[in-house]
């Protein structure tokens, strides 16, 4: 898996921002979540556990590989498929990819609490063009989705969603 951007130091945030310029269509939402960081990237950081909570359409993450910060993850669906996807995890930035998609969050702390950004960008296949989603309601829908998912990071970070 290559990293979008390794300057040393950079803020992961800023990453996150230049991974959403060279997505053509890629939809990043962030939140100012009230928890501190440590609390918010526990619930990044356990996939297996947290992934199908928070995302609707994930059924089960299991790790299949781990060489430090370099992840391999076995994907299913609610629908029963399977993706295998790449992950690269460190303190503030994760970063899954697969054939299909990409997926990103990027958190530092602030003020006690914590800035936390969530990019998610569906690949192109085959026939389809790339770029944009392809309708104004598309993009809607997609920071619908992202901001709920934020909001039950938030409650799993606080504890209100045990």
């Amino acid at each position: 898996m290559s990293e979008p951007v390794a300057l040393p130091g950079m803020d992961p945030i800023d990453r996150l921002a230049v991974l959403e310029a060279g997505l053509p269509g890629a939809v990043v939402r962030r939140r100012r979540v009230a928890a501190p960081f440590d609390a918010v990237w526990r619930v990044i950081a356990d996939l297996e556990n947290t992934v199908p909570r928070y995302e609707t359409a994930v059924d089960r993450v299991r790790i299949v590989e781990e060489r430090g910060e370099f992840l391999r993850l076995m994907v299913r669906d609610v629908a029963g498929r399977e993706d295998a996807v790449d992950a690269r995890l460190r303190p503030g930035w994760c970063l899954m990819q697969s054939a299909t998609v990409v997926v990103a969050f990027a958190a530092r702390p602030l003020d006690g609490e914590t800035l936390l950004a969530h990019l998610e960008h569906r690949r192109p296949q085959d026939a389809a063009p790339p770029g944009p989603p392809s309708a104004p309601a598309d993009r809607a829908a997609a920071v619908a989705k992202i901001d709920e998912e934020l909001r039950t990071i938030e409650e799993l970070a606080t504890g209100g969603g045990r």
